[in-house]
């Protein structure tokens, strides 16, 4: 696996590609990884993104997704573009929730951090739903990026964990 990836930034090196990378780090255990941006599949959602950085906050562990955490935005913005609905561990996902409905809560908007398999993306009372795929981890989550990925899972056993996301 991990050649296959070292042959696609080859590719992209040759083919003058530019890659826009963030990195996430756990502020107070310290664990981090880097994620290329996905700037010709998801471009609004990327943009938006970018221009936000750095952002620091609470990384709170999913409770109908599966292994997945978020951090809520302030100011969150409608976008919809790269939609998936199961994504694979290490895909970053913008989701935006327009508010309202039965729980009657105001818009919000998230950065959502896959680490595990199985994640299938619901919503508020597991009604099922779709984030915008806009950054990929690369690696194998079991091999390349491990202590990352534990310290996501941390947050379902442990409570909340700051998470910074800043360009790299």
């Amino acid at each position: 696996m991990e050649g296959c990836f070292a042959a696609l930034t080859a590719q992209r090196l040759e083919n003058n590609m530019t890659i826009r990378q963030i990195k996430l780090t756990y502020v107070d255990t310290g664990e981090s990884a880097l994620a290329d941006l996905l700037d010709s599949e998801a471009p609004e959602t990327c943009a938006r993104v970018w221009d936000r950085l750095p952002v620091e906050h609470k990384m709170i562990h999913g409770m109908y997704s599966g292994a997945e955490v978020f951090m809520l935005l302030e100011n969150p913005i409608a976008l919809s573009e790269n939609l998936v609905q199961l994504p694979l561990p290490g895909e970053l996902l913008y989701f935006y929730d327009e508010g309202g409905g039965a729980v009657g809560r105001e818009p919000a908007g998230e950065i959502c951090v896959v680490y595990g398999r199985g994640v299938v993306l619901r919503a508020h009372e597991g009604i099922p739903t779709q984030a915008s795929l806009f950054a990929r981890i690369p690696g194998d989550w079991k091999s390349d990026w491990v202590p990352f990925a534990q310290a996501c899972r941390r947050c379902r056993w442990e409570g909340p964990q700051r998470l910074r996301i800043e360009r790299a």
